[in-house]
């Protein structure tokens, strides 16, 4: 009976890989003929952990483990990784131009991750993490590649906007139909809706916003009446969510809207713009004051850093210690395994890799040393110079209020210390390489100034 029984489950593994290697070849082709998938798959992939979400208590050390959810995910990043590879061998086999400077320097700092791993305090971390960014800079690299014109702009763009708006009402819905799924078992005053965190949800609406009024400026009569409830319904999960740093950051990008899109100049086009932004500013300030019961913490402030200081104190001590090539991409809360900081029960001083230092720059030097920061620092500065010296219009107005947003909420945040892994980061870098393209494409409002 052993035997048979053994030989049984080899058979079923044996269909099981089949089936799960044609299921992988499948997606490949389909991502080689229609690109459009291979956005679909990349900007939808964190949805699998989302959706596998419990939303159960469980212990610091169940928290720190990786459930099949997200080994799910990564293969959808490889699948998509390896198709933009696969299509960028294509397009240097028809002779493409180079890489711009910025896309190299870019390899340089995954590649200088990588080899992280070589003196990494955890090795299985920084191998799994930097492998992951391997194969979604494959993405990264297909995409700059594939976007040749505003068609195919447009495509990539509502194909975010389309999953953004699927995001706000699957997760309004959750929150009606499921209470118990949508408001955190740790924060029961704050709402999660269909993510994993309240922190993520408020990082979700943060980033809807900007394409929402990029398609507002698109669409029709009925379009626009649509977005603006839109816009209404993730603002008041955004409040519950109690994530004061994407709120902070969404007014922000309120701000700088009208400025990048012309909407200042053009005062006619632009009223109802500028009184929706003055509207959202005025309203997150009346929230922040009014403090309501999920944007508490328990401190005397509404503006406090809970407890943030203290990791970033210890983390300037680790960067003195080691500030050329750091801990090894991707360890993150790991460095509080030295016995100085740790602190036994408490998840963000277990000494967890999973765990988040809240300071993305910080996160960065901790892992790479001041080397690697510096690296990423110069080629997210030299796309962000360029996007400036772009025309005004709805298109510079989009990437950088999505970029503008990343980039202040990573101060509190370790927003962007990751390549597909968090949703702030996938989303930043999928803004990162349309913001790289718009020079070269033709319409009046992205042409750079002369």
């Amino acid at each position: 009976m052993t035997a048979v029984s053994a030989g049984g489950d080899t058979v079923t593994l044996a269909l099981a890989a089949a089936a799960a290697a044609m299921t992988a070849a499948a997606v490949v082709l389909c991502c080689n003929r229609r690109f459009e998938t291979a956005i679909v798959l990349v900007l939808a992939s964190v949805w699998i952990s989302w959706l596998c979400y419990s939303n159960m208590p469980v212990t610091a050390e169940e928290m720190s483990e990786a459930g099949y959810a997200t080994y799910i995910r990564i293969s959808a990043v490889l699948l998509a990784g390896a198709c933009g590879v696969f299509r960028l061998v294509k397009s240097w086999r028809k002779k493409a131009p180079k890489p711009p400077g910025y896309l190299i320097l870019f390899g340089i700092f995954i590649a200088y991750a990588t080899l992280s791993g070589l003196y990494s305090i955890d090795p299985k971390y920084t191998l799994v993490r930097s492998g992951e960014f391997v194969f979604f800079f494959g993405f990264l690299l297909a995409l700059h590649y594939w976007l040749k014109d505003t068609v195919r702009l447009d495509r990539s763009l509502n194909i975010y906007f389309g999953l953004t708006v699927l995001g706000v009402i699957a997760s309004a819905a959750v929150l009606l139909l499921a209470p118990d799924r949508a408001w955190a078992w740790r924060m029961p005053d704050r709402l999660q809706g269909l993510t994993d965190h309240p922190n993520t949800l408020g990082a979700f609406c943060m980033l809807a916003y900007p394409i929402f009024a990029w398609r507002f400026t698109r669409g029709g009569q009925l379009e626009k009446t649509g977005i603006t409830l839109l816009v209404l319904l993730t603002l008041g999960m955004h409040i519950m969510s109690g994530s004061r740093s994407s709120l902070a950051a969404a007014a922000a990008g309120a701000v700088l809207w009208p400025v990048f899109s012309g909407m200042t100049v053009a005062l006619k086009k632009a009223a109802v713009a500028l009184i929706f932004t003055l509207a959202l500013v005025l309203g997150i300030t009346a929230v922040l004051v009014s403090r309501p019961a999920s944007l508490s913490r328990g401190d005397s402030t509404i503006t406090t850093l809970t407890g943030r200081t203290e990791f970033w104190k210890g983390c300037m001590v680790l960067i003195e210690e080691r500030p050329i090539r750091g801990y090894g991409y991707g360890v993150a809360g790991k460095i509080w395994e030295d016995p100085r900081f740790y602190r036994e029960g408490e998840f963000l001083w277990l000494g967890s890799a999973r765990a988040s230092l809240h300071n993305g720059y910080l996160s960065l030097a901790v892992g790479l040393g001041i080397t690697g920061l510096l690296i990423w620092l110069c080629f997210v500065a030299m796309i962000t110079r360029r996007t400036l010296h772009l025309h005004p219009g709805p298109y510079k107005a989009l990437v950088l209020a999505v970029i503008g947003q990343c980039l202040l909420i990573n101060f509190v945040e370790s927003a962007l210390s990751s390549g597909s892994q968090i949703y702030t980061s996938l989303v930043f870098w999928f803004f990162f390489i349309i913001a790289g393209r718009l020079p070269q494409l033709t319409p009046a409002e992205l042409r750079q100034d002369g």
